[in-house]
């Protein structure tokens, strides 16, 4: 009933959120000035599956502490501005739950082909369900995690 009742206050969320947030423009400037970029739209099952797989098997080399894989599922634009180790250092210490989670469970999935918003519920080591909202782009070698927030709802524990 939680799990529900969280995903469902994550697709308003979620769907708020897209209405006012664009992503930040890429070093080459794309998607800025007179060329916006393409609306989001829920996924259709097939992006959804790419984009599932890849945060599946990024927190499955995670719970196998192999962060060299994990490192390989970022998008290049966090790989640039941070090393292998530094990048196991920041998700260990702020996203343990992450870091050694049980399993996920995923919600509604945006996209607009080049870039998506992923919810997922993930629960930790300690049995917890914590949400978070993923921040996928495409890249030449496909789909990449940008980012990871983790999502409160106003009135729950945690």
């Amino acid at each position: 009933m939680v799990v529900l009742l969280g995903c469902g206050l994550g697709l308003l969320f979620v769907f708020i959120s897209l209405s006012f947030v664009t992503f930040p423009a890429d070093r080459h400037g794309l998607h800025s000035g007179a060329l916006p970029a393409p609306r989001f739209q829920i996924s259709e099952d097939s992006r959804a599956k790419e984009l599932t797989q890849v945060i599946e098997s990024q927190l499955s080399a995670f719970r196998n502490d192999d962060y060299s894989k994990a490192y390989k599922y970022a998008a290049s634009a966090l790989t640039a501005q941070m090393s292998l180790p530094a990048f196991e250092r920041m998700v260990k210490a702020g996203y343990p739950i992450i870091a050694r989670s049980r399993s996920a469970a995923f919600g509604v999935i945006f996209d607009n082909g080049e870039q998506a918003v992923v919810n997922v519920g993930i629960m930790g080591a300690s049995g917890q369900i914590h949400h978070f909202k993923y921040l996928m782009e495409r890249e030449h070698a496909g789909w990449k995690i940008r980012g990871v927030t983790e999502v409160r709802f106003e009135g729950t524990t945690a």
